[in-house]
This record gives structure tokens, sequence and C-alpha cells, in this order.
């Protein structure tokens, strides 16, 4: 009751993935990916060990098929499991379970790799190659939601509604560029991926900026305020001195659109 679509970008070496699912917290469990080396996706009845296992192996230079003849011979269970995986090449491997009783499928293209099970038909899979296609030259992440959103289209999984989704793309020095998720979606989980995807809009870059140079962002004017005075109506000012010395920090005035980066 998965479907799901890993890729990378040639150019970056950035790999990136997004799934669905009618089940809860899809993405901390069937997604792991590593800048530059490789993504694996482990799904249907998940053991997300196996995921572990593969993302280890690719990171330490295996190639996709090394890596999945591994993961499948370290588990009795591994008839109930659907793996798919992508090196640093871009060569894929796929094993489908002989205990999945549902439709499944997998499409590869060009840098991509999609995988379903418990589907509504067997075109969901392509549907999903074929969009990210002919989305070439448009950004990994949103290659990604494109191809979710036609999977989505083709018929998806049998039964709904999907309740949980998940976007991921690495990016340098350990930093995912993104890793946005529907644990649990009262409508559509793919729509509101869409649409968590649309506010997240550019905050990747200010993101970035506050984990590598967090002397070089200002605090935004009106949280820095707020703070002061909070400390000195509760009598705090020996705990947090900044209080008594509010000079010691870059301070720019607020922006009614945006908050401070966390």
């Amino acid at each position: 009751m998965t479907f799901s679509l890993i890729a990378r970008c040639r150019e970056t070496g950035a790999f990136g993935a997004a799934i669905t699912t009618s089940d809860l917290a899809v993405g901390s469990r069937c997604i792991r990916l590593s800048h530059g080396r490789g993504a694996i996706l482990s799904q249907h009845r998940t053991d997300s060990r196996l995921g572990d296992l593969g993302i280890g192996l690719l990171s330490q230079g295996q190639d996709a098929a090394s890596a999945v003849a591994t993961v499948v011979a370290s588990t009795p269970d591994i008839g109930w499991r659907q793996i798919g995986a992508m090196d640093a090449t871009g060569a894929v491997a796929v094993h489908h379970g002989h205990r999945m009783y549902s439709i499944f499928s997998h499409s590869e293209g060009p840098d991509c790799l999609a995988l379903g099970n418990i589907l509504a038909n067997e075109h969901v899979t392509d549907a999903m190659v074929d969009a990210f296609a002919a989305a070439a030259g448009q950004p990994l992440a949103e290659r990604l939601m494109l191809a979710l959103e036609a999977g989505e289209a083709a018929g998806g999984e049998i039964l709904g509604p999907l309740r949980s989704s998940a976007l991921r793309v690495t990016g340098d020095d350990g930093i995912d560029a993104y890793d946005l998720r529907v644990d649990l979606s009262a409508t559509s989980a793919v729509a509101d991926l869409r649409a968590l995807f649309a506010a997240y809009g550019d905050r990747q870059a200010a993101l970035r900026r506050v984990a590598l140079s967090p002397e070089e962002v200002p605090v935004q004017r009106a949280l820095f305020d707020a703070s002061l005075q909070r400390i000195r109506d509760r009598g705090l000012t020996d705990r947090f001195p900044s209080a008594d010395h509010p000079d010691g920090w870059t301070v720019t005035p607020q922006d009614a659109n945006t908050r401070e980066k966390t």
C-alpha cells in the first residue's frame, strides 16, 4: 500500500525520494539516503533495519545489486519485503518478496526508480517514472513531487485514503535540502505534502546558513525585544544576562512575513 520513487541529480550528487501510503508516518520508516552515495527504499511490512543496512553498504561504495543481495540474505522474513536501491552511478536493483499478494511493480528510468505494492493497477510506477522524466531540467525536489502526484493520478494504492507522505533530498555537509513529512493527513497526504513543499519555499538556503554560519544570521528584532522584556519581567536577568547586555547580538527589524529560522 505504498508507492515511492528514488532519484539522483548527476550535477550535485544529491539523492532524493518521495513516498506515500495509507499508513502513518511513512517518511521515517522507508527512506534512507546518502549524499553522493545512494538511496534505498524498504517497504511492504516494513523493517526499517533493512534500509539502515542497505544505505550503510551503499555509503561504503557497494553497488546497488550487491547491497540488495546482502539485505535479502540478512533476514528470514525477506519474502514479506520490497526493496529498491540506487547506487552512486545510478544503477538500480530491486527485490519483490514472494509473500506479496497484491499488484506490485517497479519501473526504471534515467536516474530514477519507482516502487509500489498493493497498487490499484500495474501502471502506477510507470506513470511516476514518466512524470519524473518529463520534468527534466526542474529541481530534483519538484521532479519528485510531480512523480508522486502522477502515481496518485494513475490510481495509486488500491484502498485509501493516503494518510502519510514524505519528500527528502540530500545536500552537502550532511545537511538535507528537504526533509518534509506529512505523518497524518485528514484528507490527502500527497496534496498536503505539496502544500507543505510550497510553504517551505526557499527556506533551505536560510536554514543552511543558520547551520553553517550562525554568527552571520541577524536576530529578528521582534523576537529579540520580546525575549529580553520577558526576562526582565520575570526577574531572570541573573540567569539570562542577555537582557543586561543587548549589544552582543546583531539585530534586524522584524519582517512581517518571516520568522527567525531555528
